[in-house]
């Protein structure tokens, strides 16, 4: 039988989405004893010693079914956010809710926006969803151009997803920026704001979304306790916007789909809340050291607002750096996977912890001589 036959052509001509090498694996491949991850924006800290004894005390609970409605967690991020429980949709990491939100929203015909060089889950669900996603060229700087994305609306377009800040180059629109785009933005069209790095922002004129959610139904933030809450094992993220359209969207969540621990895990951290802007504060050390010794190595390394940088060296190959890196235990991330040439030398690296940072940076100083 040939089965290529049976499937739809958007979906043959799709790459399986493609995460960052486990330690494992490079472990088992190349015979290495000790390899640091440097390539996913996971928080290398581990999840606060409340937030394990939360999932210890679920885990015993586990042969029984979570609760669906996740009541106890809905009711927890809607007191911590200040919003009605209705505008709350949760999701199995924020990645689902973007894929309810496609499958919600746009029909065969139609179509969804978002920026090129962005998440590369955007891509990937327009290709498996008839082929309805549009990806804008970025302005210079590797910067959402939200006027040109603005200007790809047109009377099918049904979804625009603006990553901010933007994975996987760092870099963040304005206030100003998305007030000016927002305004020209139908009513019938959905806004999602991708925040999965909300929490690591330090840009004084970073426009604040959930605040305006009251006012402009069609904006959706989306949001995740994968980044800072050291939670990127368990898959949690959320949703937040009109009640009405939540309420649709609900309709199309898997049943069960955020499990027993990760709803355990989730409150326990909002519980803590005020252990984040320390987490932030050391992640924002280690990145302007990072950033600068980078520098001083001759990448050049774009502004991050996020717990990764966006780096590319002149003349080098960014998938030949992260093999030769990757030969030394370090794992990063090429960047040819999110559209990049390879021959820009584009990695992202991800920021670890001082002696992981460290390494990388001993590798790369052996590596360019």
């Amino acid at each position: 039988m040939d089965v290529s036959r049976l499937i739809r052509p958007g979906i043959r001509k799709v790459r399986p989405y493609a995460p960052g090498k486990p330690v494992e694996e490079v472990q088992r491949e190349l015979g290495l004893d000790d390899v640091i991850k440097l390539a996913s924006n996971e928080n290398p800290e581990p999840p606060l010693p409340a937030v394990l004894d939360a999932i210890a005390d679920a885990a015993r609970e586990i042969n029984r079914y979570p609760d669906g409605s996740a009541y106890r967690l809905t009711r927890a991020l809607a007191g911590h956010l200040g919003v009605d429980t209705r505008r709350i949709l949760l999701g199995n990491g924020s990645n689902e809710v973007l894929d309810m939100l496609v499958r919600a929203l746009v029909s065969p015909g139609e179509n969804f926006v978002y920026s090129e060089h962005s998440f590369i889950v955007y891509a990937l669900a327009g290709s498996v969803h008839f082929e309805t996603g549009r990806a804008i060229p970025m302005q210079s700087g590797w910067r959402h151009d939200l006027a040109a994305m603005a200007d790809a609306i047109d009377e099918r377009t049904k979804l625009v997803i603006v990553c901010n800040p933007n994975n996987p180059t760092g870099t963040y629109s304005t206030r100003e920026e998305f007030e000016a785009f927002y305004q020209r933005v139908p009513e019938d069209v959905v806004v999602a704001v991708d925040e999965a790095y909300y929490e690591y922002v330090v840009a004084d004129d970073y426009p604040q979304i959930l605040p305006m959610l009251d006012e402009r139904p069609n904006l959706m933030v989306l949001r995740t306790f994968s980044k800072i809450h050291s939670l990127a094992g368990l898959r949690l993220g959320y949703g937040v916007g009109d009640p009405d359209l939540v309420g649709e969207l609900q309709k199309t969540r898997e049943p069960f789909n955020v499990n027993m621990i990760g709803q355990a895990a989730a409150i326990a951290c909002l519980d803590h809340w005020d252990e984040v802007a320390p987490r932030a504060r050391r992640n924002r050390e280690q990145l302007e050291h990072m950033a600068a010794e980078l520098a001083g190595l001759g990448f050049d390394v774009v502004p991050s607002q996020t717990n990764f940088v966006f780096c590319t060296l002149s003349g080098r190959s960014g998938g030949e750096l992260a093999k030769e890196l990757l030969q030394r235990g370090v794992i990063v991330r090429p960047m040819d996977a999110f559209g990049l040439p390879d021959g820009q030398g584009a990695v992202r690296i991800s920021i670890g912890l001082p002696g992981e940072n460290e390494r990388c940076l001993s590798a790369l100083r052996e590596i360019l001589g």
